[in-house]
């Protein structure tokens, strides 16, 4: 399989992904959406890495690794859209188990917030 037909797979993995949120945000399933916007912010960085012909780390935060990769590989990144993007990832993947197994509480505020931080990161 090419990296082109993994990259295409990440993205219609985080595009199904993505429908699933505005269900989760009218049945007000704070913790959920929290986690699916994290995965697919997580599908779109990594699907861009392969893009690019990069390995994507074995993490949940793959915006350091797609920040250092993007520049070498002659991409212009809004220095802005990098700060939101970086914060968003790692403290989504800081969440991710703790809000999906109850143990976080997570705000209609955070989790609205992560959903329009996902549409951001989005290709």
């Amino acid at each position: 399989m090419t990296n082109q037909e993994r990259a295409e797979i990440f993205f219609d993995q985080g595009a199904r992904i993505y429908q699933e949120l505005e269900i989760l945000l009218a049945e007000r399933r704070w913790s959920l959406a929290l986690r699916r916007a994290q995965e697919v912010i997580e599908f779109a960085l990594k699907g861009l890495l392969l893009l690019m012909g990069a390995d994507y780390p074995k993490s949940h935060d793959p915006a350091p690794a797609f920040f250092q990769v993007a520049p070498k590989r002659g991409l212009e990144i809004d220095a802005a859209w990098e700060r939101e993007i970086s914060a968003l990832s790692k403290e989504l993947a800081e969440k991710r188990a703790p809000a999906f197994y109850g143990e976080l509480p997570v705000s209609e505020e955070e989790a609205r917030r992560a959903v329009e931080g996902a549409a951001r990161a989005s290709p």
